[in-house]
């Protein structure tokens, strides 16, 4: 039944026995992510539609299709197994891949997107499925660092797809058969997934799926830091998101050829998962704000970098810092995020998160569409700029006098001030000030 309890085994999680399932794990993400037709989707679909225009209202499709999926299903991952649901999201993501490469025409990338929407709804259990593995086992205060190593697989797995794309399309010389034969390699992800056992942790969600929604809301307004969590994963991956549909256009634009696209983007994959292993060693060092604030700072510098350098072909090397930012960020958000979180509404929480980004996805999608349609590739960066730093720097603010203040910082004496001249009374009360309570 959805409804049912989960409570947490009485017999303990071997060291062994969490090995085991953490690179099962680590299997699934590097078969999903050893996509062949990442460089090369956007140019298949761009070659048959009209305009750029036009070329992001496909893409919005998806997002419409998650808008409309992503709360339901968010709703539902809090109610059945795990692994149903990734193994459910997968089986979609084929089909859409499938469809991507079947298809023509607008509509008939339309449908792909939105059969495709179905199946990123359902994925909102992939990283929960880990915490709770981590958490039965009594290690869930070690998830970031397991993520970054999630990220660095799923870099390397993707840079070792478009290499071998690159490759492929060299031979084959068509694209549409990147598409193809990528869908029937991702069901190698469906079939590492069905051998995961599921993790035995208590998770009690509400009676109802409105009730179970309503607390969710409430999470999101009261709960210390998640809604600024969300916002970052917002802003920050918005601009990333439509940096990485554009991007083998705009490399193209700079003059890159369609093998040195796949090449270049190998490379990039492989920089940012040597920066993701060490996304545990971030947050200790750097703390959650810490963190954040890199990320928005060297995001917002390549953006604006890019808009400076023109047409520069060297302006193809500031698509480094923004693939490490890609990469880091999102798992270090959902790692935030879950350590605030219950079982019983963490894909609820998460899904709502994803939902609002999917929601700013819609908005700024189109208008960078038709920013390139009318003015050109080469400004996409001020647009990018502008999105991700103005309204990331207030949440960082907001992040400083609401969820982690500045320290409090000891006033210097008066008597170690040249040239001050203070009353004796006032001396007395710093003085009085440092006494023991």
């Amino acid at each position: 039944m959805w409804g049912r309890r989960l409570s947490r085994s009485t017999k303990p999680v071997s060291s062994s026995d969490l090995r085991t399932r953490v690179r099962r794990f680590y299997a699934y993400q590097s078969a999903s992510s050893f996509a062949i037709w990442i460089p090369f989707w956007a140019l298949w679909i761009r070659g048959h539609l009209a305009s750029d225009f036009e070329f992001t209202f496909v893409d919005v499709a998806f997002w419409i299709g998650l808008l409309v999926f992503q709360l339901p299903v968010g709703v539902i991952a809090d109610r059945i197994p795990r692994r149903r649901t990734i193994i459910v999201s997968e089986l979609f993501r084929s089909a859409g891949i499938l469809g991507y490469g079947i298809s023509a025409t607008f509509w008939g990338y339309v449908g792909a997107n939105v059969v495709w929407s179905l199946g990123a709804a359902f994925s909102i259990g992939t990283s929960a499925y880990l915490y709770e593995a981590l958490l039965e086992a009594g290690h869930e205060t070690e998830f970031p660092r397991y993520i970054g190593r999630v990220t660095m697989i799923q870099l390397l797995s993707n840079a070792a797809g478009a290499f071998v794309g690159g490759v492929f399309v060299g031979v084959v010389g068509d694209l549409r058969l990147t598409l193809l034969v990528g869908a029937l390699l991702n069901l190698v992800a469906v079939a590492v997934a069905v051998t995961f056992r599921e993790p035995k942790v208590e998770r009690t969600p509400e009676s109802t799926y409105v009730e179970q929604l309503v607390q969710g809301l409430r999470v999101v307004r009261r709960r210390e830091g998640v809604a600024l969590l969300i916002g970052v994963e917002v802003f920050l991956g918005v601009t990333l998101y439509v940096m990485a549909v554009f991007r083998p256009l705009y490399l193209q634009a700079l003059g890159l050829s369609e093998s040195a696209i796949a090449i270049s983007i190998s490379g990039f994959l492989v920089v940012a998962a040597v920066w993701s292993a060490f996304a545990g060693t971030f947050t200790r060092i750097l703390g959650e704000f810490g963190t954040l604030a890199l990320l928005v700072l060297m995001a917002s510098a390549a953006f604006f970098g890019m808009y400076g350098a023109g047409q520069f072909a060297g302006a193809a090397l500031l698509q480094v810092p923004i693939y490490i930012v890609w990469s880091l960020q999102p798992a270090l958000t959902t790692a935030f995020l879950n350590r605030r979180l219950e079982p019983g509404q963490r894909a609820t929480v998460l899904s709502m998160g994803a939902f609002a980004y999917t929601l700013g996805l819609v908005v700024v999608e189109p208008l960078a569409g038709a920013l390139t349609t009318t003015t050109g590739l080469l400004n996409l960066g001020l647009l990018l700029g502008i999105v991700t730093f103005v309204p990331c720097a207030y949440i960082l603010v907001r992040w400083r006098t609401t969820v982690a203040a500045w320290p409090a910082v000891t006033p210097l004496p008066s008597r170690l001030i040249a040239g001050s001249r203070v009353s004796r009374f006032h001396r007395l009360l710093e003085r009085m000030s440092r006494l023991r309570p």
